[in-house]
């Protein structure tokens, strides 16, 4: 009998596989392992990579992963003008470094691969957004660390409640400034691997969580507010910062 457990995955990883982060996949691991996350699932800009590449960085993920900690490998691709991110997961071959973003979606479902709308709110991606691409994503980003800061993105909440989507909670991860406690909680069908976890997502079983608490009911009511005006804030505080060096 399959045994369905939980896992808490952190969501949009990048390593020093990205041309704009330096974390090793092994660092990553052990940092995240030590704040009780069970899956990494990275997501390295397309931007750089080749076929052979790809085929390295799927086997490195693979030799990174521990009894502990699963590294799943990914790739966000962007449009030719770098605004549009999709952060795509799952047995799919590589698709160039800068290709359509109708043919990304179109072939990732095609091959039962996972395809996320990435930071809508950056540089207004939002849009550039086809209605034809609902049909092809698993989720929307409706809070996104390095962009939306200590809240969630209440335009991105709506837009991807208007698309009938679930919502994705990521850290896009690039230095330690990133760590904060957003995790997508999977439900898998038997013991962690890349394909019971891609599978999870595929199918729709998991929750964005943030503080350990479901992070689409933390946007609403009072504690959103109290988040919303914490990264009002903190954004003030870190302007001041750079206003004094």
């Amino acid at each position: 009998m399959t045994q369905v457990q939980r896992v808490r995955a952190a969501a949009h990883i990048h390593s020093e596989w990205s041309d704009d982060a330096a974390w090793p996949l092994e660092k990553l691991v052990e940092s995240f392992r030590r704040r009780r996350v069970d899956v990494l699932l990275m997501c390295e800009h397309s931007r750089g990579f080749s076929d052979a590449r790809w085929s390295q960085y799927v086997e490195a993920c693979a030799r990174a992963s521990t009894p502990e900690v699963l590294v799943v490998p990914g790739l966000e691709y962007n449009d030719a003008d770098n605004v549009v991110h999709v952060p795509v997961w799952g047995d799919v071959p590589f698709l160039g470094q800068t290709p359509e973003i109708a043919e990304v979606l179109a072939r990732a479902e095609a091959e039962r691969g996972v395809a996320v709308f990435a930071h809508p709110w950056r540089r207004d991606a939002w849009r550039r957004f086809d209605p034809q691409w609902a049909k092809h994503l698993t989720a929307v980003e409706v809070w996104n660390r390095k962009y939306d800061g200590w809240a969630p993105n209440r335009r991105a909440l709506a837009f991807r409640e208007e698309l009938g989507l679930p919502g994705f909670v990521s850290l896009d991860f690039h230095t330690a400034r990133q760590f904060f406690p957003l995790a997508m909680e999977l439900t898998l069908d038997g013991a962690a691997s890349r394909e019971t976890v891609e599978s999870a997502l595929r199918d729709g079983r998991f929750e964005a969580l943030a503080f350990s608490r479901s992070a689409l009911r933390l946007a609403s009511g009072a504690t959103g507010r109290a988040l919303a005006a914490a990264e009002l804030l903190r954004g003030i505080a870190a302007k001041a910062l750079r206003g004094f060096r």
